[in-house]
């Protein structure tokens, strides 16, 4: 039952949680991305991870830098590369936090799907496949969470 307990553990961990209460990072919390990232996501996890946030393949695809035909190639049981992987947590992290900032998961998902001025009007979403567009996103999260508003 070792590898069942694994399982649940990776699903959980890319599991967009409505509770703020229920953060998961902590400081030791990024020993465990970065174990993650390298011994590989599951692709059942990130399946989950993308009906969570209403991505389409070819979305889910570009944030993660491969095609939809390797991804649709993946077996559910199938470990994800390091970077991949990596890119996934990644993604699973911006969506718990901006739950966190606007309390509930829709309403960060109609966010990530706004045209907005802090972002030259393009669709947040559409930043994703860089790790700038990650932290620009972040970094306007912060400010939402404080008040300042750009």
């Amino acid at each position: 039952m070792k590898h069942a307990r694994k399982y649940q553990v990776q699903e959980n961990t890319l599991m967009i949680v409505e509770d703020p209460g229920a953060t998961y990072v902590s400081g030791s919390g990024y020993y465990d991305f970065i174990e993650l990232s390298r011994s590989g996501v599951l692709k059942r996890a990130l399946v989950n991870l993308s009906r969570q946030l209403s991505f389409s393949l070819a979305e889910l695809a570009q944030v993660l830098h491969i095609s939809e035909r390797t991804l649709q190639r993946y077996a559910d049981d199938a470990k994800l590369s390091a970077d991949t992987s990596e890119r996934a947590i990644l993604l699973s992290r911006l969506y718990q936090r901006g739950t966190e900032v606007f309390g509930s998961l829709e309403n960060f998902k109609e966010w990530m799907r706004t045209p907005l001025p802090a972002f030259n009007y393009q669709l947040p979403i559409s930043l994703l496949d860089t790790t700038f567009g990650f932290q620009l996103i972040e970094d306007e999260l912060g400010r939402i969470e404080h008040g300042i508003f750009a």
